[in-house]
């Protein structure tokens, strides 16, 4: 009968000898590879001052998903179709985000299909290829789930699930990919006024830390213009650099919702 304990010291001794021939032979021990991180950039409602943001994000070579309600775009203080154009040219996705943005849980489900679905085909109507939504103030249900699926879309996106800098101390640091149910996507908070450069690197550095994916949701990039949703010019640039940088260790990547998804 063979002796476990002898065969284990064995076992160790012979690792100890091929690591240190490795190490002078110049043989490369392969290293634990980091899980990758996906950090998606979202901007709902189709507000005008998106625009400027997305000529930041153009200028670092990062693109993002512009979640779109169909019935305020070329009114004032909202992108026009014009704009949109520019946006997806620059590589940009357009995604879904109703018609008139109402909280789809409290309609019936003929009228949520309708606001989900003329969405779409509105958007697709002037040209776009749309298969990702965004529930507006992240209302849902399985009925209005149901509905997103029904219309067309690969996904649609929730709010306030993953960590965020003042809510859902327990949540995960990211949604995995792919997720778990595509149909509610985990995201945090919406970015706000309260939010600060660091609030916004640490969400991608602990994002990192597990891998996965970071959706984050920004409504105004401007001053003095609706205050709880919005950031200043200066901060979404800054974190803009910031991020465009950290792509550079290959580990992390910014990507719009579809090409997340794959």
């Amino acid at each position: 009968m063979r002796n476990p304990k002898k065969n284990k010291r064995l076992t160790s001794i012979l690792g100890v000898l091929l690591l240190a021939a490795g190490a002078l032979g110049g043989i490369a021990v392969p290293a634990h590879a980091a899980p990758p991180t996906v950090v998606s950039l979202t901007f709902d409602d189709g507000n005008d001052n998106q625009l400027a943001a997305e000529q930041v994000l153009k200028a670092h070579g990062l693109v993002g998903t512009f979640f779109i309600t169909t019935s305020w775009i070329g009114s004032p203080g909202y992108l026009t179709q014009a704009n949109l154009q520019t946006i997806a040219g620059d590589g940009n996705e357009i995604g879904g985000h109703t018609v008139t943005h109402p909280d789809l849980t409290t309609l019936t489900p003929s009228a949520a299909s309708a606001e989900i679905c003329n969405g779409k085909s509105t958007l697709e109507s002037w040209g776009f290829q749309v298969s990702d939504f965004a529930y507006p103030f992240a209302a849902e249900n399985a009925a209005v789930q149901a509905e997103v699926k029904n219309c067309g879309f690969a996904s649609g996106r929730g709010l306030g699930d993953i960590r965020s800098p003042a809510s859902c101390a327990d949540c995960p640091f990211a949604e995995t990919l792919p997720p778990e149910n595509p149909l509610v996507t985990k995201a945090p908070d919406e970015v706000d006024s309260t939010w600060t450069l660091q609030n916004l690197e640490d969400l991608v550095t602990n994002a990192e830390s597990t891998g996965g994916w970071l959706e984050l949701t920004f409504h105004h990039i401007a001053v003095g213009t609706d205050p709880t949703l919005t950031i200043s010019p200066t901060l979404f640039d800054t974190f803009v650099t910031w991020l465009a940088a950290r792509t550079a260790n290959r580990t992390t990547s910014v990507k719009t919702v579809a090409q997340a998804l794959g």
